[in-house]
């Protein structure tokens, strides 16, 4: 199983160039597989939910892009992926400029994880964005998307967006496009993931991760939802992955969130991240921490 950090993306941590550097550099140092970043833009006053008893902290968001544009000028073997890219902050056009610029710098590192977010809030600031029409935006970008990365010219029309036929000449590294990974806990997310995705990316608690302990009887129904959309698409369904996220609470100690990993790659998760902005207020306390987890699973 492959194993990731977050960048954390909200809170104090990060508060220069230099500093993330030499985190990035030292992630990639302790042997993991991928560098994570998450996406919040704004954070209202009102946004209930419980998301402000994280601490203060949570109203200082950073950019996820510029964050990974670091992070791979940074590093030279370890991955990028997003958990969560929002990606209806963004024109369409300029999201495949963008994702495909990142792919061409990191030399074919890129990942891309996608949801619909909860904060409709987000939504209500952005300009072309629509919450009731999430899904089918979503839908459409991530086709958007993979005609950019597999033809040129390209041209777009449908419901919500047009691009005349242009020019795409900045091509993808990775043959297709960076991957696309695909979050949410509905049988219309897992139509998503079996259309467009590689994998799925869960947390505990979401009903799709909970045959990950043994037989859940709602989990296989969303998995046979993906399973038969992929192969609707023409996709191997035995293809589909699971990458988990754990947000490391205060108190958690190295030991258990080792624990929580090898638990993942019994139960066959292919990648499991961790995301730390809860708890600590540096990048100097994330890696030792990091360090710490590795120790314990005596990685080779």
């Amino acid at each position: 199983m492959k194993l990731g950090v977050a960048i954390p993306i909200v809170g104090p941590a990060v508060n220069g160039a230099p500093g993330l550097t030499a985190f990035c550099r030292g992630v990639e140092e302790l042997g993991y597989d991928t560098l994570w970043v998450g996406d919040r833009l704004i954070t209202p006053l009102d946004v209930g939910s419980g998301y402000l008893n994280h601490g203060p902290q949570m109203g200082r968001s950073l950019d996820p892009v510029l964050l990974w544009t670091v992070a791979a000028a940074a590093t030279s073997r370890i991955r990028l992926n997003a958990s969560i890219l929002s990606t209806f902050y963004y024109e369409p056009a300029h999201l495949a400029r963008l994702l495909t610029t990142l792919d061409v710098l990191s030399e074919g590192r890129l990942g891309v994880g996608v949801g619909l977010g909860w904060m409709k809030q987000e939504y209500d600031v952005t300009r072309t964005a629509v919450w009731h029409s999430r899904g089918k935006m979503l839908d459409d970008v991530l086709a958007f998307l993979r005609a950019w990365w597999t033809t040129n010219p390209v041209s777009w029309n449908s419901e919500f967006f047009r691009v005349p036929p242009v020019h795409a000449d900045l091509r993808p590294i990775q043959a297709g496009g960076p991957p696309i990974w695909v979050g949410g806990a509905s049988e219309a997310a897992m139509r998503r993931l079996g259309r467009y995705g590689v994998g799925w990316l869960g947390a505990e608690g979401m009903p799709p991760a909970g045959g990950l302990d043994g037989p859940d009887e709602h989990a296989d129904r969303l998995w046979s939802v993906a399973r038969r959309a992929a192969q609707e698409a023409g996709r191997d369904p035995d293809a589909l992955k699971t990458a988990m996220r754990i947000n490391v609470s205060p108190g958690m100690s190295a030991v258990s969130l080792a624990d929580t990993f090898r638990r993942y790659d019994d139960a066959g998760v292919n990648e499991a991240f961790f995301d730390a902005f809860a708890t600590f207020t540096t990048l100097d306390e994330t890696l030792e921490f990091a360090g710490r987890v590795v120790d314990r699973l005596e990685r080779p």
